[in-house]
Formats: structure tokens, C-alpha cells, sequence
């Protein structure tokens, strides 16, 4: 499926964010570290708001 069709029929891509503050998505309110799964627009404009794209602390395991 393109992506104008998967766009028309609102079967967009959606990738997994952590959010860096409190954040409300679809109505639900949400804190700091939580995880949502978001169009790249929406990626893009919780980046620009700040909300995302923090600076993150790698966790390594070993």
C-alpha cells in the first residue's frame, strides 16, 4: 500500500516514543517516561514541544 493510501485510510506508520515530561495523548494523561506509539508527524511535533527527544540515559546491561 503507498503511503497516500495508507495516509487516506488512516493506516499511518506509527513508531514507539518515551516521552521526556508529563504529556496528554488521546485524551489520557501521561508522565514521564512512558511509552506511546506516534505518526512521524505527531513525532515531530512532540520533539518540537519538547516532549520527546530529550536527552536519554543509556541503560546497558552488563
Amino acid at each position: 500500500m503507498s503511503k497516500t493510501k495508507a495516509a487516506e485510510s488512516g493506516q499511518m506508520e506509527k513508531v514507539e516514543v518515551i516521552l521526556g515530561k508529563a504529556h496528554t495523548h488521546g485524551r489520557q494523561r501521561l508522565k514521564a517516561g512512558d511509552k506511546i506509539k506516534v505518526t512521524a508527524e505527531q513525532k515531530a511535533w512532540l520533539e518540537k514541544q519538547g516532549v520527546i527527544g530529550g536527552q536519554q540515559e543509556e541503560v546497558t546491561n552488563g
